[in-house]
């Protein structure tokens, strides 16, 4: 049950602050995430492993930081559908609980690009049943003001035709300087307390001959942080129905 990983994981957490000084930010921990690749599950329950064409060389799993990239390459031409879940917890040095996040998005959504802010299913969330079922409802069930646990999701729908093949990146990131001049679709997950901010921004490009074919707008840059992680991270399913 969530509610007793979150209590383990503050009990430690209390005796390790009793032990050692925290510093003034650290990194945000990732408990779950998820990828629906054409209806092919990816999680992260023991033993889960991402399929060929992930790049996670700039990410950081601990704290879910940084970037991933997938190069999808189908036999054939085809219509796809990929879809990203996270679920972090935001300040675990400063906050004990789970439920003070709210999320909110901004700019506008691409041709073919979904989302859902929501909390993550271990109470009244809908995301991870959407998640699986490759339909994301593009709306956000915790705003600000009904702050509970947050998670975030994002998917692209797209055709790729003879010779063509997809690149997406997902950026989670913490640093705001990406908003300046951006337009295009981001969610965020703010920890009421702490002000904390996560960003999560999804480019795809349909390329072909290892050539960019339709490029799909994207931040000018989004500065990544490599911060170690601290606290427990805690394996465990939402229970399903």
């Amino acid at each position: 049950m969530r509610r007793a990983r979150v209590l383990v994981a503050a009990s430690l957490s209390v005796f390790f602050l009793a032990l050692n000084p925290v510093p003034a930010r650290a990194a945000p921990i990732l408990i779950d995430w998820a990828f629906n690749i054409n209806g092919e599950i990816y999680e992260s329950c023991p033993g889960g492993t991402l399929p060929d064409g992930f790049d996670d060389s700039l990410f950081d799993w601990e704290s879910g930081l940084g970037e991933l990239s997938l190069l999808y390459r189908p036999a054939s031409p085809c219509s796809s559908n990929v879809v990203a879940f996270f679920d972090h917890e935001l300040s675990p040095e400063t906050t004990s609980f789970f439920y003070n996040d709210y999320g909110i998005s901004g700019g506008t959504p691409s041709a073919g690009q979904t989302w859902e802010i929501d909390e993550p299913g271990y109470t009244f969330g809908d995301i991870y049943f959407n998640v699986l079922s490759g339909s994301l409802d593009n709306e956000n069930a915790v705003p600000e003001g009904l702050e509970n646990d947050v998670s975030l999701a994002i998917g692209w729908s797209f055709t790729l035709g003879e010779n063509e093949y997809a690149r997406i990146r997902w950026c989670l990131t913490p640093d705001p300087s990406f908003l300046a001049g951006y337009t295009g679709l981001y969610l965020a997950q703010i920890n009421e307390l702490s002000q904390e901010t996560l960003y999560l921004t999804n480019m795809l490009d349909i390329c072909e001959n290892d050539l960019v074919a339709t490029p799909v707008p994207e931040p000018a840059s989004i500065l990544l942080f490599g911060f170690g992680a601290a606290g427990v991270v805690a394996a465990g399913r939402r229970m399903q129905s």
